[in-house]
């Protein structure tokens, strides 16, 4: 398989799955390594090191796009508009593509769905706003660096690891500064292990390919994963939580 820029969402029959580009160091996508997953994962360079059980996907997966005409492209859902929290219109896409395609396959029902949409409606306190979720400083102390004098302080970053079921696939929720606005935001990201992708070789012990991608299978059980994931989305924050309730109207009239 050839790397695309994204992740592409393919239906082949009744057989659905997601394209994964490997080899984009700093894209939405990329490969980590770590032993265990309380550890900090550190990005590798996949063209020249050799990928090993250590090693796993980071995916930033997303659940919308802007509507407009380049974007109509790189969904299966551009006749699902929806409005978001800024009365922007918005394509579903990624999360909300494997969600549909799973429910319209047969793999998960109408009433967890529904369900679901319930636990976010519902959702209390959302993580942008609790007091243990804010990111918090040290008391400064004096230190000289090379005959300069600092005050030396260290920040503290929330991260919630939330596992699904039995299986080694993780989401991670890392509490961020805002880039352009007071807050804070939480991201979440999906912690694939190599084992659960389809590569066209062995992946173990030997490099990727340039442009390398794999093949994640969506069956029952990633149905499941992807639900967990919005719900988790509606925590993060009131406009997840609007954003995410707008998709499961737009898509299953809820």
């Amino acid at each position: 398989m050839r790397e695309t820029q994204e992740a592409r969402f393919n239906i082949d029959g009744d057989r659905i799955s997601v394209i994964l580009p490997l080899t984009q160091p700093t894209g939405k996508i990329r490969i980590k390594e770590r032993n265990s997953f309380y550890e900090y994962g550190l990005p590798v360079a996949v063209r020249r090191t050799p990928l090993t059980l250590r090693h796993y996907v980071e995916w930033q997966i997303g659940y919308d796009l802007l509507n407009n005409e380049e974007n109509r492209n790189k969904t299966m859902l551009s006749d699902k508009i929806f409005s978001n929290n800024k009365g922007e219109t918005k394509l579903p896409y990624e999360l909300a593509e494997i969600l549909f395609y799973s429910y319209r396959e047969n793999l998960i029902g109408f009433d967890r769905i529904a369900e679901t949409f319930n636990q976010i409606t519902h959702t209390e306190h959302t993580l942008d706003v609790l007091e243990e979720m804010q990111i918090s400083r040290t008391n400064p102390i004096q230190a000289k660096i090379n005959d300069v004098d600092f005050y030396k302080m260290k920040i503290s970053y929330p991260l919630l690891v939330h596992r699904f079921g039995k299986y080694d696939i993780y989401a991670e929720i890392a509490i961020k500064e805002k880039q352009r606005a007071v807050g804070i935001q939480p991201m979440l990201y999906v912690c694939l292990p190599l084992s659960s992708l389809n590569f066209e070789q062995n992946y173990q012990g030997r490099i990727l390919n340039a442009k390398e991608c794999a093949e994640w299978v969506i069956s029952s059980e990633e149905a499941k994963l992807s639900l967990e994931l919005f719900r988790i989305f509606g925590m993060l924050s009131e406009k997840h939580k609007f954003d995410v309730t707008q998709i499961f109207k737009t898509l299953f009239q809820l």
